[in-house]
């Protein structure tokens, strides 16, 4: 099942469409932790495997450039429109450019005009599209949380979403499967290569 069926499933429920959209957000983050962003955010391509995130879901869709931490920024940008889209029961898609950008932070409300957004929720894409506050979300929850003088503790949040929806045993598996694979096998062809041109020759 992919992320957009997912999402078009608990699109009547607002509150496990949230835990949804938290637990894509603690994927996220694991990505950006080993170094890597999403390359391609289409929510069609983003596999959920046995209903969970795992680096698996992301495979063919990671890149890596050290010199260019802006791809993180648009992720969380990508993120948050997906969320917008599936609240406001629009087509699900994750890509952005700067038209998109610029067109929902002109139309904020209306993706909200029924108020099916969980007010906190809705809080947080004001402070992304609005006041270009670009932060993980729930990392913003768990501000709040302390700023309301609650228990705020994103490890404790991201536990629970992660019980649900997050793969956490074969993450570095999965992750070594991803990204290091392609690159052995690129050796392997390039040693091959070598011994061919200037031993066997």
């Amino acid at each position: 099942m992919n992320l957009r069926e997912v999402l078009e499933d608990y699109r009547d429920k607002p509150n496990q469409l949230k835990n949804v959209l938290l637990a894509l957000d603690f994927a996220m983050q694991r990505i950006h932790e080993k170094g890597y962003f999403i390359s391609n955010f289409d929510p069609e391509k983003i596999i959920l495997n046995d209903g969970k995130f795992s680096f698996l879901s992301f495979k063919g869709l990671l890149s890596e450039d050290e010199y260019d931490k802006s791809g993180m920024r648009v992720n969380i940008y990508q993120a948050a429109k997906i969320g917008l889209l599936a609240y406001a029961n629009m087509k699900i898609e994750g890509n952005m450019n700067q038209e998109y950008y610029r067109l929902i932070k002109d139309n904020l409300s209306t993706f909200n005009k029924y108020e099916v957004i969980p007010s906190d929720l809705y809080e947080y894409y004001e402070e992304v599209f609005l006041r270009n506050h670009v932060d993980y979300l729930l990392k913003y929850m768990d501000k709040k949380s302390e700023n309301k003088g609650g228990y705020g503790n994103q490890k404790r949040l991201s536990t629970e979403i992660g019980r649900q929806f997050v793969d956490n045993t074969t993450e570095n598996s999965a992750f070594v499967n991803i990204l290091f694979i392609p690159s052995i096998l690129a050796l392997i062809y390039l040693v091959g290569l070598f011994i061919y041109t200037f031993i066997m020759k």
